[in-house]
């Protein structure tokens, strides 16, 4: 049980590195088309930025777990949709991406 937690939790980990890497190429997509220097600019920008540090954030509470803790995949599919839940309630912008992370965890089939 702990492999199929183990690998389920890798695959996630690595969707949210690639969420994470769209976050900054939006960012960066968005500063080409808008330039640095105007305050909306750098507020949208900061939004960009704190996406990007949530995301991570997760990631790695995701890639440092003790899987020992989890008695069933179950049990671990419940905690990875409710944190990913937060994150998605606490953030606008780029929940699409959020939303496929968590599908992929509610296709898991147990």
């Amino acid at each position: 049980m702990r492999e199929t937690i183990e690998r389920f939790r890798d695959l996630l980990v690595a969707r949210m590195g690639v969420l994470e890497e769209e976050i900054r190429l939006a960012e960066a997509l968005y500063k080409e088309r808008h330039g640095d220097y105007s305050q909306v600019t750098l507020e949208n920008v900061a939004i960009f930025e704190r996406q990007a540090r949530d995301v991570h954030h997760v990631r790695s509470l995701f890639h440092s777990l003790d899987l020992e803790q989890f008695e069933s995949i179950e049990q671990f599919r419940e905690f990875a949709l409710a944190t990913l839940q937060k994150l998605y309630d606490a953030r606008v912008m780029f929940r699409s991406g959020l939303r496929m992370l968590m599908e992929c965890v509610r296709d898991l089939h147990c």
